[in-house]
């Protein structure tokens, strides 16, 4: 699971957790709880964040390189903006170093790779598409449930793989089979990303709080 057990220097370590704390601190700063006032959405949050953990439990290891998995950070966004993805994020990292008994000073590195990270990239693209890009339906499935998850995977990969060059001295050393799994973690997510959006956006719009979704021709705005 990304970095849980790659031995890491101690700078690395004391910094991920500095670098977690300030990011955690400023995604609860303006009380994004208040979007979980509703008890639906509550349920919702919570059940994210545990099929989340469930996923991350699925891996694909490399011989002295990191673990990529599916990370389910854009559905989050999409559902709940970047602070409670912020959030939902944490927990799961935190309840899989648990489950999979994690050596500790890689848990906040995992997050800031496999989980803040997409979590921004998500975040900053999606409000491109808002801003950029005329809204409709078709524009809202494809932007905010495919392509964003795609970036943003690839992106996490991306910064995975030079982290592990970094620990390497600077060798370019790429694992085998590392490319080609990752080109399909990306495919795959981008998959299941954009499917759980369709579906979420004909069946249960109100899902939805993070944008005005009457502007895409949805059935009811946001329950925020």
């Amino acid at each position: 699971m990304g970095f849980f057990y790659t031995p890491l220097p101690f700078w690395l370590a004391i910094g991920g957790w500095i670098v977690t704390a300030g990011v955690l601190a400023l995604a609860i700063w303006k009380n994004p709880f208040r979007r979980l006032q509703d008890g639906t959405l509550q349920h919702v949050w919570f059940g994210i964040v545990v099929a989340v953990t469930v996923m991350w439990a699925c891996n694909t290891w490399f011989e002295d390189g990191p673990a990529i998995h599916l990370l389910g950070a854009t559905l989050m966004v999409t559902l709940f903006d970047w602070q409670l993805a912020m959030v939902g994020m944490a927990v799961t990292t935190g309840l899989a170093a648990v489950v999979l008994d994690a050596s500790w000073p890689g848990v906040p590195v995992t997050f800031i790779l496999f989980g803040a990270l997409p979590v921004a990239v998500s975040s900053l693209l999606q409000k491109a598409i808002q801003a950029w890009i005329p809204r409709s339906l078709f524009v809202f499935i494809l932007g905010h449930g495919f392509l964003t998850s795609a970036c943003a995977v690839a992106i996490a990969c991306s910064a995975g793989l030079l982290l592990q060059i970094v620990l390497a001295n600077g060798e370019l050393i790429i694992p085998a089979g590392f490319t080609l799994a990752a080109s399909l973690l990306v495919a795959g997510e981008a998959l299941f990303t954009g499917v759980f959006t369709i579906l979420i956006t004909v069946y249960r719009p109100t899902w939805i709080t993070t944008f005005d979704v009457r502007r895409y021709r949805l059935d009811r705005g946001p329950r925020v």
